[in-house]
């Protein structure tokens, strides 16, 4: 959907396209078509066949400005992190969220419009705290991927988990569903 919508758009796009195997790759088929033949829009690369993908080779000559993409395992994002052109602005979607229990510790949330405070425990979510108090709060992947939970910050200083918000949506505001507080206390805008 995302490479059918970038192209319906007109915008210019690359793709590199890893997998252990050709069979092990969804979609194969269809992306290679979207790329077009002899276009040099998609490079595919299988494990078995050819070993790992060099990320910087692929990004060198990335113009400044464009989006850089990627999803995959560790080792893959940190390879595309650390070849990054300049300019460039790098939107990560991961396997499973990036968060840590080991160090956590237990806050307070008060949500002020709402006039409530709710405890975050050491094990708990924030989004999960506050449906407990406000059943209807929006979320949906509960990963930090999608945004639907995100709220703004009043006061209080956020331990940002997510791989969505760009450092000035950051300023203000959090994912609720990953993100924490660094300290004892948040206030957020509900």
């Amino acid at each position: 959907p995302m490479l059918r919508a970038v192209e319906a758009a007109g915008a210019p796009w690359r793709l590199l396209y890893g997998g252990r195997s050709r069979a092990s790759m969804p979609f194969l088929e269809e992306v290679e078509k979207l790329g077009g033949a002899g276009r040099g829009r998609v490079t595919v690369v299988a494990q078995d066949e050819d070993g790992l993908p060099d990320v910087a080779a692929f990004l060198d000559g990335t113009p400044p400005g464009a989006a850089v993409h990627v999803c995959g395992p560790e080792a893959l994002m940190d390879a595309v992190a650390a070849a990054l052109p300049d300019g460039c602005s790098l939107h990560v979607e991961r396997f499973t969220p990036r968060t840590s229990t080991e160090g956590d510790t237990a806050f307070e949330v008060e949500l002020r419009r709402s006039g409530r405070t709710v405890a975050v425990a050491a094990d708990t979510t924030v989004l999960a705290a506050v449906r407990a108090e406000l059943p209807d709060t929006p979320y949906s992947c509960r990963q930090g991927f999608c945004g639907t939970c995100r709220q703004r910050v009043v006061e209080g200083e956020i331990d940002h988990r997510d791989e969505l918000l760009t450092d000035d949506e950051r300023t203000g505001s959090m994912l609720i569903c990953v993100s924490r507080a660094r300290g004892e206390r948040l206030v957020l805008d509900m």
